[in-house]
């Protein structure tokens, strides 16, 4: 089996470092200030920045000559892989959307916290599970080490 493009596999691992780096935010609101309007204002602005960083990820794994192209064109045994992988990023897509449309309409966005927090901690755990599975394709297609894994 051929192994992916080298540039691709660049521009995978740059996004892994991204949504790394967004995790820490989200993780880090989810801690500090219990119940204050900063710890309101890092949720947001990690889960923008996330929200961002999976935009990029998708395009670099689903788009045209993107990781997932490359993998079912390799061996097409991993099409279920691909498509479980493909429809997590929309699942993941569609909580953050909403978590932050939850968190907008709340007053000053402190209020409603502690309804909002599951979810949170849901997305982080989905978001989890999916980077592992999606560094065991690239693992299982062509023995690739994607990096920043949990």
């Amino acid at each position: 089996m051929s192994l992916p493009d080298p540039g691709v596999l660049d521009a995978v691992r740059r996004r892994r470092g991204d949504l790394d780096d967004a995790l820490l935010i989200v993780r880090d609101g989810l801690v500090a200030d219990p119940a204050g309007p900063r710890r309101v204002a890092a949720l947001c602005a990690g889960l923008r920045q996330l929200r961002a960083d999976l935009y990029e990820h998708v395009a670099v794994t689903e788009g045209p000559g993107g990781l997932y192209d490359e993998v079912r064109r390799a061996d097409p045994r991993f099409e279920p892989a691909v498509w479980r992988l493909r429809g997590e990023h929309t699942r993941l897509g569609l909580l953050l959307d909403d978590l932050l449309a939850g968190i907008a309409h709340q007053p000053q966005g402190v209020a409603g916290w502690p309804t909002l927090r599951p979810q949170v901690v849901e997305l982080l755990t989905l978001l989890g599970r999916h980077r592992s599975r999606d560094a065991q394709l690239a693992y299982d297609a062509g023995g690739l080490d994607l990096g920043g894994q949990d």
